[in-house]
């Protein structure tokens, strides 16, 4: 397991299971979303989650949308408060043959099923699988509390399935 992750496995903020489950879907490019308030570790999370990502793909930290035009293999997208952050993960959906590492917060409101919706209506993003994973505190200790896949088909139906 990579360092980055077995880190947050030793420290039991996830399991086992979870962290190969997380690295694994990073390896097959494939889209993660942290989600989670703050408070429950979500940005160090994410943070090592890019690194996994940069160590092995071609990538770019995104702070606007003239970044997503870059030919790389992940799109690394930080809480950005001076765009329309919900617009920035749609378009970033869109790109073929690319995933990206994001956050979801409560002042960074994103819905990932209207985007897929919206993608759907624009014939993008078919068949791109997103791992949403949630934090939460329980028992006032950060913990990986849920992992949920969605992946958009090809008749627009958004299959989710909880790890």
């Amino acid at each position: 397991m990579d360092t980055m992750i077995k880190k947050f496995v030793d420290q039991e903020m996830m399991t086992e299971e979870q962290g190969q489950y997380i690295e694994t879907a990073i390896m097959r490019k494939e889209s993660i979303v942290v989600s989670g308030h703050r408070s429950a570790g979500i940005r160090p999370l994410m943070a090592s989650l890019m690194a996994v990502a940069k160590n092995s793909f071609s990538n770019v930290q995104v702070k606007g949308f003239e970044d997503l035009e870059k030919d790389v293999e992940f799109f690394l997208i930080p809480g950005l408060d001076n765009l329309d952050f919900e617009k920035l993960i749609e378009e970033a959906i869109s790109k073929p043959n690319t995933a990206f590492i994001s956050l979801k917060e409560p002042e960074h409101p994103v819905s990932l099923m209207k985007i897929l919706k919206t993608n759907f209506k624009s014939e993008t993003g078919i068949g791109k699988k997103i791992h949403t994973i949630e934090c939460d505190k329980v028992n006032s200790i950060p913990k990986v509390t849920k992992i949920t896949e969605m992946v958009l088909d090809e008749s627009g139906k958004i299959n989710r399935k909880d790890m």
